[in-house]
């Protein structure tokens, strides 16, 4: 029996989508027995997708003078790897955060789907939203350690080290893992569930039930790529931009009044900004080149439980110490040639670029699965392609 490829890689972008949803394979692994399974999800629908593209595109495989200029320089990145990294796990994780983002957006950027499985995407997508509304919903109801203990049989504060599910708070309200797994990746769910339902008519509506769980997320870098989003796409049109000028009168001191409420409450404190401000000014004695980077695997996830050179904070900050000066200008260069010509999608890539300041975006599983599928090309039912 042949098997249909096309099928078989919009199956994958499905197992791609629930790799995301961490707590739910956790609760079904667990069930079984064997709750570490819930650990090769994510490795196994990214083998998935990179096997059913080479089976399906293997002849007629495109590649740019700016692909082969990108990952030949990542394969010399790739060979520094082994001599920072001396362990398995490290090398998975550098290979995520550094790698893999690139090679799924090259896999995207030559898939074609039509217009109505698209849209059955973005249904599940919704569908997913609404049950993590329900668990963040369950969160506040229960309680922290009715939920941590109903989910996971224990409970511990932050994130339990060796399940690496995630409670915390934000002033009074709890941070929920919901079904994905710590609050910051909800966030970020959400926001892109949001951008890709306002590409689409039908899904107009649906697309407020998004802000539900992004709001109760409580993640300020997600609140950050949603305002940005949605303000060039409001103010970048003609008949707006006079109304920019009213909103800026009238906004300005009502925001700084909510600002100063909020302010006695620490909800809007940007001690975590400045702090990390205060850590990206100190010499970590890395060693490292502007041009040339060099220091892959010495940051960032292959060194995860080493305090905040792990973590970094900022996404900029790790590609350059990784790649150098080169390796951030071919990875912006990159993404640009993929890019599909429409503002929605340039606003898209503004947003998440001035989050990247704030956040180590690639050590978001979400952020891995979600961000490449911004380059599908969805083929419309008139056979023109999406704008």
């Amino acid at each position: 029996m042949k098997i249909k490829l096309e099928r078989l890689f919009f199956g994958t972008i499905f197992l791609q989508i629930l790799a995301t949803q961490g707590v739910l394979f956790f609760i079904i692994f667990n069930f079984f027995g064997n709750w570490e399974l819930k650990k090769l999800v994510h490795p196994i629908s990214f083998l998935v997708v990179f096997s059913v593209f080479f089976l399906k595109s293997a002849k007629s495989v495109k590649a740019t003078f700016i692909d082969l200029l990108f990952f030949g320089y990542l394969s010399i990145l790739f060979v520094f790897m082994f001599f920072n990294v001396d362990n398995m796990e490290g090398y998975y994780l550098v290979f995520r955060e550094v790698f893999l983002l690139f090679i799924l957006i090259y896999i995207f950027h030559q898939v074609e789907i039509s217009e109505e499985k698209w849209n059955q995407i973005v249904q599940f997508l919704f569908l997913l939203l609404i049950g993590n509304t329900i668990f963040i919903f369950l969160t506040s109801y229960l309680g922290p350690e009715k939920f941590m203990t109903w989910v996971t049989g224990r409970y511990v504060w932050g994130i339990d080290p060796e399940y690496k599910i995630k409670i915390s708070n934000f002033y009074k309200f709890w941070r929920s893992p919901a079904l994905i797994g710590d609050a910051a990746s909800v966030g970020y769910f959400s926001v892109f569930s949001y951008i890709f339902m306002d590409d689409i008519q039908k899904f107009r509506n649906k697309k407020y039930f998004a802000l539900i769980p992004l709001f109760f997320s409580f993640v300020r870098s997600a609140y950050l790529v949603f305002l940005i989003y949605e303000f060039l796409k409001f103010f970048t049109k003609k008949k707006n931009l006079k109304r920019l000028i009213l909103v800026l009168k009238i906004g300005v001191p009502v925001f700084i009044g909510i600002l100063f409420l909020l302010s006695n409450y620490s909800i809007l404190s940007t001690t975590s900004l400045l702090e990390r401000f205060e850590l990206w000014s100190i010499d970590y004695e890395l060693e490292y080149n502007y041009l040339f980077g060099g220091a892959i695997g010495n940051v960032g996830g292959g060194v995860r439980g080493e305090g905040f050179i792990a973590t970094l904070d900022s996404y900029w900050l790790f590609l350059f110490f990784s790649s150098g000066i080169i390796g951030v200008f071919l990875a912006l260069t990159f993404i640009l040639e993929k890019s599909r010509n429409t503002n929605k999608f340039l606003f898209t890539l503004i947003a998440f670029g001035i989050a990247g300041f704030f956040v180590n975006l690639t050590q978001s599983i979400v952020f891995l699965a979600m961000f490449p599928l911004l380059f599908i090309s969805i083929k419309k039912n008139n056979g023109s392609k999406r704008d």
